[in-house]
């Protein structure tokens, strides 16, 4: 029960709470958060945190509370897409009398959403919580399943905190990924598993297909595959059950955004017919796997200039 108290105190408190004034609206959430990364390119090594904070270097990072703070506050970690985050606390003192507590999420939070969504996470909601309060630190490593983390604290009591170390380890199979840049390119793979991988960009992005074999056999040989051009959409309808979505929306959770198109096939050749915009303030690319194939879609993607998006309805669904 103290899982769901975190997160319904989180969603109304943490962006009044905001040292970067983070404001209720779902465009102001992402406005802020890509302002947090911006200011994140060289963030500090050992550093006292504010109440909302980003890190994405290994490092000792500490909080202490001045009593001043009611609301809970967040530290979102984020590493390269190949990464994982480890946390490990060498300091802890969160009285549970006084209301204090500290929650470890697998994922982000904003706005009452999370990343990645139910349906792309190998572990249920209670598993990806863990809440802590006390004298005793966390004895445990507490590692995340993709490249972001999130801790969410509440400390009322003047003097309390916590210190921590983070560390960003390699991830052989990257699947679910947050990216820290706006441009780059990428390629989502799920190796021959049965899984759904989604690769998020907080802004609104033109992304461009330039290679994919999704639902091809995985027997056929490598040229073959190549030298097919047979690509379909909105494959779900026709009874694929593997395919890659372009989704947008101005919420973190891809299962909640209001437009999505599909592709399914097996190209090797860029094309000006193979580019999706996305409007929205999130932009997520998702690879649906069935295990049957061995999937991957390979992508370049670009931030959408102001006078290039428009605001539509299903943004706010």
């Amino acid at each position: 029960m103290m899982n769901c108290f975190l997160i319904g105190i989180f969603c109304t408190c943490i962006f009044v709470a905001s040292s970067v004034a983070i404001s209720s609206s779902s465009s102001s959430h992402f406005k802020n958060l890509k302002g947090l990364l911006r200011r994140n390119v060289r963030s500090p090594v050992n550093e006292r945190i504010d109440c909302i904070y980003m890190v994405s270097r290994d490092g000792d990072y500490w909080y202490q509370s001045d009593g001043a703070q009611t609301g809970v506050c967040g530290l979102y970690l984020i590493g390269d897409p190949d990464q994982l985050v480890e946390i490990e606390f060498n300091y802890f003192d969160i009285s549970c009398a006084d209301d204090g507590l500290l929650n470890f999420l697998d994922g982000w939070e904003l706005g009452g959403q999370l990343f990645p969504s139910s349906d792309d996470h190998a572990l249920n909601i209670d598993m990806r919580y863990q809440t802590f309060c006390g004298v005793n630190k966390p004895k445990k490593l507490l590692i995340s399943s993709q490249n972001v983390a999130m801790i969410q604290y509440r400390i009322p009591e003047t003097g309390q905190g916590f210190t921590l170390n983070a560390r960003f380890l390699t991830n052989p199979k990257p699947c679910n990924v947050i990216a820290r840049m706006p441009s780059g390119k990428y390629s989502i793979k799920n190796w021959g598993r049965r899984i759904n991988c989604s690769f998020s960009i907080i802004y609104p992005e033109n992304v461009r297909v330039q290679s994919m074999a999704v639902g091809a056999s995985k027997y056929a040989g490598v040229l073959s595959q190549l030298q097919q051009e047979n690509i379909h959409s909105q494959c779900e309808k026709r009874g694929k059950s593997d395919y890659a979505e372009f989704k947008t929306g101005d919420g973190l959770d891809p299962s909640l955004m209001g437009y999505n198109f599909q592709m399914c096939g097996v190209t090797n050749a860029p094309s000006r017919s193979l580019e999706i915009p996305l409007n929205c303030g999130n932009s997520v690319v998702r690879l649906v796997s069935s295990g049957k194939f061995y999937n991957y879609i390979d992508f370049q993607f670009n931030m959408l200039q102001p006078e290039d998006t428009t605001k539509d309805n299903f943004c706010t669904l």
